[in-house]
């Protein structure tokens, strides 16, 4: 989830014959629009809702009790089946109006869709964050950075209106409200649009990623997922160097944003540093010996050095962090075959099997037949012993 990956324009003109109206200040995100826009960049508005869209709703959930009970009443419709049915999709951040149409999208869609529906409803709903856990997108073994977003009514457990809505779960315990802290529309805004940016990335529109990214890496500096992402597209178009700078400048203005971490080392050893890139290592395995990304990365790293038990190592502490993420399964399984370890290769590759039907599971499924086709074979299949269990 942080998932890791945001915009608006408003003008107000008044005019009359004895009195004269103070135009109403325009936000950051309108600044930031009106600059992309003339800069040939357009950016979507992740709260804007058509009118039409916020009269359904009036009309459908209505203003009856208060703020707390309205934001519940929400939930209920945009989850269920009667209502808008709303779905999880990985990698599909969308705006409130785009997610409305499509019943679908990730953690940031979701975010939108309510935080809008419910100002609608005159419920003061905001973003908030869990940082520690964040939502990470695969491309070519590397993991681009978004944050695992959801929204909040009130900000102090001890008043018995506040309430955190993390996809459709409802939290009111203090203990969970320690757990996010608070994301301005502003922020919001930009970690939309980087989730925009990885989007484009993915679909082989690496220029428009990087402008976008490149737009926001100058306005919005207290964003450490825009230059991390940045990063990664500087390392994939060979321009590692820049890469290495960039990253070198990141860590030391966020020193406890993980994943800079993993793509700083990357990017001093393309570029032959290996003095930074072992510094780095050092600095970084005292913060992060236990965090999914870095191991991932660590674990990438041994793989395409073909030291495949290290990477299968480093492929299971990540996986004991995100025991159900079908990629890092698929990593494992892929790292312990090829370094020979058959039954817990075929362990891995029998869970990824086990999990829901998913583009994405078949895909990986297909792809590790394809690089070791002795999956198929027949003495490779588990028989039954003794003792009831089964081994290959």
């Amino acid at each position: 989830m942080a998932k890791s990956l945001a915009v608006a324009v408003v003008l107000i003109v008044a005019s009359g014959c004895a009195t004269t109206s103070t135009p109403q200040r325009r936000s950051l995100t309108d600044q930031w629009t009106d600059e992309a826009h003339a800069s040939g960049l357009d950016l979507e508005q992740p709260l804007r809702l058509a009118p039409q869209t916020r009269t359904f709703m009036r009309q459908k959930v209505g203003y009856d009790g208060n703020e707390k009970t309205r934001l519940l009443r929400l939930v209920r419709f945009v989850g269920d089946a009667d209502g808008l049915g709303f779905q999880y999709q990985t990698q599909r951040s969308l705006t409130a109006e785009r997610a409305f149409a499509a019943r679908r999208g990730d953690c940031m869609s979701y975010s939108n869709l309510l935080i809008s529906l419910a100002r609608t409803l005159d419920v003061p709903l905001r973003y908030v964050r869990i940082t520690q856990l964040p939502v990470n997108w695969e491309l070519g073994g590397r993991f681009f950075e978004s944050s695992h977003m959801a929204v909040a009514l009130g900000t102090d457990a001890s008043w018995d209106q506040a309430a955190i809505v993390d996809f459709g779960n409802v939290h009111t315990s203090a203990w969970r409200f320690s757990m996010y802290e608070t994301v301005t529309d502003e922020e919001g805004f930009v970690l939309f649009q980087n989730n925009v940016a990885v989007q484009r990335l993915l679909a082989g529109d690496v220029t428009g990623a990087e402008r976008l990214l490149r737009f926001f890496l100058e306005r919005a500096p207290d964003v450490p997922e825009v230059p991390n992402n940045l990063s990664l597209v500087l390392l994939q178009t060979g321009r590692e160097r820049e890469a290495m700078d960039l990253l070198l400048a990141a860590v030391q203005r966020f020193p406890r944003f993980r994943p800079l971490y993993s793509n700083a080392v990357q990017a001093a050893r393309r570029v032959g540093d290996e003095a930074t890139a072992s510094a780095l290592e050092a600095r970084g395995r005292e913060l992060l010996e236990d965090e999914p990304a870095w191991n991932f990365n660590e674990g990438m790293r041994s793989y395409q050095a073909r030291a495949y038990s290290a990477a299968a190592l480093r492929f299971e502490k990540a996986l004991s962090a995100d025991p159900s993420n079908v990629r890092l399964l698929g990593w494992s399984a892929r790292a312990h075959l090829a370094a020979g370890n058959l039954r817990r290769g075929l362990e891995q590759v029998e869970r990824i099997r086990s999990g829901p039907p998913s583009e994405t599971r078949s895909q990986l499924l297909e792809d590790l037949r394809h690089a070791f086709p002795q999956l198929d074979a027949p003495f490779l299949a588990p028989v039954p012993v003794a003792d009831g269990r089964a081994q290959p």
